[in-house]
């Protein structure tokens, strides 16, 4: 099996990258553009069940956006980083759809220290235009747990 990425790979790669840099923004809009009205989510640290809907993230988008930008005042809090790795990535494409499959590592710069946070990902895209004029936008997102102590504690509680 060839594992050289194309051209397709690498732009829906991008695409999270793009979808994962609005949301570290906070930026609704942008993350709209990149995601069906109607999209689906398994996200085992928000929800127990599915999520439908993308106005569901954009309300997550707008409080994230808050957590991020912190305090009104600069001096009450230290600066906190946020950066993302996207693991083993791998893009397989099925006519209009392509699913992505990946481990995000995110890794957070904390007065307390550096704090790595990992999950896997599958996502799914779907072209809603064509090949001359591809419009690819998620429709799925699916987010497992790496087995660590943290999220076992998530998930048994």
């Amino acid at each position: 099996m060839n594992m050289e990425r194309t051209g397709k790979e690498d732009f829906i790669l991008q695409l999270v990258e793009k979808q994962l840099d609005s949301i570290w923004q906070g930026d609704g809009k942008a993350y709209a553009e990149t995601v069906a009205e109607d999209c689906s989510f398994f996200e085992w640290y928000i929800s127990p069940v599915r999520i439908d809907g993308l106005d569901f993230h954009l309300r997550e988008l707008k409080i994230h956006k808050k957590v991020l930008e912190g305090p009104a005042d600069p001096f009450e809090e230290k600066e906190h980083v946020f950066e993302h790795e996207i693991l083993q990535p791998r893009v397989q494409f099925y006519g209009k759809t392509a699913i992505a499959t990946f481990t995000l590592m995110i890794r957070a710069v904390l007065p307390e220290g550096v704090v790595h946070k990992s999950h896997n990902e599958t996502r799914v895209f779907y072209n809603f235009g064509s090949d001359e004029k591809p419009q690819w936008k998620l429709v799925h997102c699916h987010k497992s747990p790496v087995a660590t102590k943290g999220s076992l504690e998530v998930l048994r509680g």
